[in-house]
């Protein structure tokens, strides 16, 4: 099943009033990815660009994945001049990515028999040309940062994607808070998370489950065989359609405990703060260090110090790790994981930067609510689900 034909949400507001994005959709956003790589060689006075990179195959190819390949030197590649594309892929792969990956999108097939292997085909389309590449290789012109810096804008297509993605994010933390069992160990809460989102098609990166303080200790903790006594929180990263989404939700069995409430709550008031800052221009540094000056006036001064803030996301999973000394200004169509944490509490989502204020992406579906004033505004986190 391709992503167009999988994908039945609703276009951005500005875009084609249809219920669903369609293949020509897709066609349309590949094409306008061809043209941007045409003006990139142009820069780079490169008759070629080889592509290596998933998270650029995937972004290229508008959600495209080589699925399926375990050895690095099989993956499949692309290749583009400034008016065709190719995919190169093995004999063992091709009709499959063709199948369920890029039929109708304009590539054409460069194929190298499995027994043989990829290099000498890659050697054969470099021969003779100036070529650049996403990473080395050869004597091929490295353009790898300039890439990642185009790849990190968010389309109108891809932005629909995005939200897909939130939706099932968000479905898999909150029905897994919802469904699971008191004395559940950490693993078993953290395997049906992942199996809610392989459920639904998308892959889980990262599952953290949290439980009874024990993120107090551990800020990136993974998961244990401790078993859920009193409160847990549930943190996920999960990629889908080639874009990848993170957020936090926490439960508890009964009243929670007035200090990880405390926590959560202060937590939450940190995420707000960040997430009112993230506008197109905005600076990462100085919205870091807002963040930290609520941390102190919350009375959680050292918690800043534990545990990273936040990164720009997208095709991989960190596009840019975000520190006080950032200096590169957030753009239009840029995606923001925000990410405090308070004690044993923490306050996580993604959210698309647009020219009208921050968008979630991670967006609550039936949720118990804080409604948090910033700057004048009113802003919405999850609260602590009390089972």
């Amino acid at each position: 099943m391709s992503v167009s034909t999988e994908l039945q949400i609703q276009l951005p507001e500005g875009a084609a009033q249809r219920t669903r994005v369609t293949a020509a959709d897709r066609r349309a956003d590949v094409d306008g990815k061809h043209k941007q790589i045409a003006g990139l060689l142009e820069t780079a006075e490169c008759q070629g660009l080889l592509v290596f990179e998933p998270e650029n195959f995937g972004w290229l190819t508008s959600g495209g994945t080589a699925r399926h390949v375990l050895a690095p030197a099989e993956l499949p590649a692309l290749f583009y001049t400034a008016e065709e594309r190719w995919v190169v892929a093995s004999n063992a792969d091709s009709q499959r990515l063709f199948d369920h990956e890029l039929d109708g999108l304009g590539f054409q097939l460069k194929e190298w028999p499995w027994h043989v292997g990829r290099q000498r085909l890659l050697e054969q389309l470099c021969h003779g040309r100036a070529v650049a590449c996403d990473q080395p290789f050869g004597s091929c012109k490295v353009v790898g940062d300039s890439l990642n810096h185009l790849r990190r804008v968010i389309t109108i297509y891809d932005q629909a994607c995005y939200r897909a993605l939130g939706q099932v994010l968000g479905h898999a933390l909150e029905a897994t808070c919802r469904t699971m069992s008191q004395d559940d160990t950490e693993r078993e809460v953290a395997g049906q998370l992942a199996h809610r989102l392989l459920h639904r098609g998308a892959q889980a990166l990262v599952v953290s489950v949290a439980a009874d303080g024990r993120s107090r200790r551990h800020r990136q903790p993974g998961f244990t065989i401790e078993p859920v006594r009193h409160y847990c929180v549930l943190t996920a990263t999960a990629r889908k359609y080639g874009l990848c989404a993170t957020a936090s939700r926490s439960v508890s069995f009964g009243a929670p405990d007035p200090a990880f409430q405390s926590e959560h709550d202060a937590a939450s008031r940190i995420s707000a703060t960040y997430v009112a800052s993230t506008w197109p221009d905005a600076l990462p540094g100085e919205i870091l260090n807002i963040g930290r000056r609520i941390y102190s006036v919350t009375g959680y001064e050292r918690e800043w110090l534990l545990a990273p803030q936040g990164h720009v996301t997208g095709r991989a999973p960190v596009e840019v790790m975000l520190f006080p000394q950032t200096d590169e200004l957030f753009e239009p169509g840029w995606a923001v994981t925000w990410s405090s944490s308070v004690g044993a509490a923490v306050s996580c989502d993604t959210f698309l930067i647009t020219g009208e204020g921050p968008k979630i992406v991670t967006a609550m579906e039936a949720w118990p609510l804080k409604r948090i004033k910033v700057q004048g505004a009113t802003l919405v986190r999850p609260d602590i689900l009390q089972r």
